[in-house]
């Protein structure tokens, strides 16, 4: 097993390497004939198909640069656009560089594939295999947050603009890193290099254990942790956010913030979905690889689904930007305006605003800004005709009862902001 992160760097390692049996015998080009009991247990004994090396670095190349390419656009437009700062987003936004990150490590595999050897040393091997399974393991624990993002928003309206603010989001966010490097220090501890012949392998050197091996209690460590856990949370959230969606009536709430909470909820839905596809195949092959002789694993067709589903999950890094383009209208109009001369002002004018995250204004945050605008426009009109001063008057006593409901979290979920 190739960590928790690669089976495919495990597999383009692969090279005619039986040294570590006796007795063995060449069968084809590719195979070798194992004894029932070999003095050690081999780490790589077969090579993959050319044919199946070239489709993969083909299918490799591209989902690096559509990924890279895709994911640095949702990275510009949420930084550079304030309505597209919300709650939301700023999950998005940090789920956004984990697959970034994940992907960046696509030219060390690709260099892997094309040497059959790891030419970075020893260093580069503890860096690679850490921080691909540190940006893995965030992108599960983001997924989980915002599903239970979306549960607080839709079920509680009235309680989750207390929760959902831009200083525990940004919170959350830490707190999800900061786990998932806690959680991978033992690939870090163990990811090493180790010649054989004339080629280096970049693998986990699991310590033995009398009563499982290390690579076995890791997978199931791993796999509970990284992905059994975090889906089982995703989908109990969901089924709660799914019940309350189909509950709430009409005059609970807006037909338009109902339609506009169903759309984010779908977003949300659709990038877990996604997800769950993409990985599901990749942990069963994690799983089988670990737990199956390692000679059960050597032929064509099992080494085909070991980098299938391993293409499958560095895609799902470059399906998302995809998604959101498609899903999300706030997200098309920005990738839209990223690649025309529109000013920051042009584009948050034709941006729906959004809820949960305030943007910052000149004069500072937008609730600042209209506890301010309560004096300011009490003092202007003094000097205006009495109609427009009617008018004003009634916009600040608005402006005021707004401010002080959010600041009480007394938010009655037909006033709410919503966003898209």
């Amino acid at each position: 097993m190739a960590g928790f992160a690669d089976i495919a760097l495990l597999v383009y390692n692969m090279t005619l390497n039986c040294t570590n049996y006796t007795n063995f015998t060449i069968v084809d080009d590719n195979n070798c004939s194992f004894p029932e009991e070999p003095t050690a247990e081999p780490l790589l004994f077969f090579a993959p198909p050319e044919w199946l090396v070239q489709f993969a670095r083909i299918s490799y190349g591209l989902v690096g640069l559509l990924g890279l390419g895709g994911n640095t656009l949702v990275i510009y437009v949420v930084l550079r656009f304030s309505k597209m700062q919300t709650v939301t987003n700023m999950y998005i936004l940090n789920l956004a560089f984990a697959d970034e990150m994940y992907l960046f490590g696509l030219p060390f595999l690709l260099t892997t594939m094309i040497f059959h050897s790891w030419p970075f040393g020893r260093i580069m091997c503890k860096v690679y295999m850490t921080t691909t399974s540190i940006n893995q393991f965030t992108s599960s624990l983001l997924l989980t947050v915002m599903s239970a993002d979306r549960y607080v928003a839709v079920c509680h309206p009235i309680s989750s603009p207390r929760y959902r603010t831009p200083f525990i989001a940004k919170f959350i966010c830490l707190t999800a890193w900061t786990v998932s490097a806690l959680l991978m220090v033992p690939i870090y501890m163990y990811a090493s290099t180790l010649e054989q012949g004339e080629y280096i392998n970049c693998n986990i050197y699991w310590p033995e254990n009398s009563y499982m091996n290390g690579e076995m209690a890791f997978c199931l460590y791993a796999f509970t942790l990284g992905f059994a856990v975090p889906l089982i949370l995703i989908l109990l959230f969901y089924f709660l956010v799914i019940c309350r969606l189909r509950t709430v009536g009409p005059k609970k709430k807006s037909k338009e913030k109902k339609r506009t909470h169903r759309k984010v909820t779908y977003l949300v839905l659709s990038v877990v979905t996604v997800y769950i596809l993409c990985w599901l195949p990749y942990w069963c092959a994690q799983l089988w690889l670990t737990f199956m002789p390692h000679y059960a694993g050597q032929t064509t067709i099992s080494l085909t689904m070991m980098l299938f589903t391993q293409c499958l999950a560095y895609a799902n890094s470059a399906m998302n930007p995809v998604l959101y383009a498609f899903l999300s209208d706030n997200f098309k109009k920005s990738f839209a305006k990223a690649f025309t001369c529109a000013s920051r002002g042009e584009v948050n004018a034709q941006l729906h605003v959004e809820n949960s995250f305030f943007p910052k204004t000149k004069s500072g945050s937008s609730r600042q800004a209209d506890r301010k605008g309560g004096t300011s426009n009490t003092a202007k009109t003094v000097a205006i005709d009495s109609n427009r001063e009617i008018d004003q008057s009634s916009n600040v006593t608005a402006t005021m009862t707004d401010g002080a409901s959010l600041r009480n979290g007394d938010v009655k979920p037909e006033t709410a902001v919503t966003e898209v």
